[in-house]
């Protein structure tokens, strides 16, 4: 393998990414990447041409954005905090050593995302996204690499400590199914479904 050794930490937004890879960086000695930056510096990306509040990545620019940046780069690794950890993987898979998975329970998390400001629909959108397992379903091809870790109603500190200790016990693999652990979950993600639909009949999405 050449070029730095790199660390994805992803998950749903407000599953503690940010904060914890910056926590990583700093403990392992690495430089911390925050990649929707980058990207965006980069000219990687473009604004929702349905006008919803998100931004759309533009993968081929993207993956010459991330190449540059890392060729470029002089750091021995980094800890890569990411929404899209397989552009990350597709780019540049030989020089991802570890993948952190964030996960939190859907209602925590739309406790999270309510506080942020966020338009209704975008939480809606990231708490299903949540639900449905979307970021752990696009790892399932490098699971034997993911350590998967639960924030739901955990300090970041803490997290940390859940981080190492399964990279110790190398406990790697994707388990975490929502819909699946509790019936009270399964009613609250069809409500939450049923007011999205409405809100992209509103729309005219």
């Amino acid at each position: 393998m050449e070029g730095p050794v790199l660390i994805l930490v992803t998950g749903t937004p407000g599953t503690g990414k940010s904060i914890v890879s910056r926590l990583l960086a700093e403990e392992l000695g690495c430089t911390y990447i925050e990649s929707s930056t980058l990207l965006v510096e980069g000219g990687a990306t473009s604004k929702d041409p349905t006008g919803r509040d998100t931004m759309i990545v533009v993968e081929d620019k993207a993956r010459e954005v991330i190449r540059r940046f890392i060729e470029s780069s002089r750091g021995a690794c980094y800890v890569v905090s990411t929404l899209h950890p397989s552009l990350w993987l597709e780019t540049l898979g030989e020089n991802v050593a570890l993948i952190v998975l964030l996960r939190s329970d859907p209602r925590i998390l739309m406790e999270r995302l309510s506080g942020r400001g966020w338009g209704r629909a975008k939480i809606l959108e990231n708490v299903l996204s949540e639900a449905f397992n979307t970021i752990a379903e696009e790892l399932l091809e490098w699971s034997d690499c993911v350590l998967e870790v639960e924030t739901s109603y955990k300090e970041p500190r803490l997290v940390l400590e859940d981080v190492f200790d399964k990279l110790e016990a190398w406990s790697v693999g994707i388990s975490i199914d929502w819909m699946s652990v509790d019936p009270e979950i399964v009613e609250f993600i069809t409500r939450l479904v049923h007011e999205l639909d409405l809100y992209k009949e509103g729309l005219g999405v």
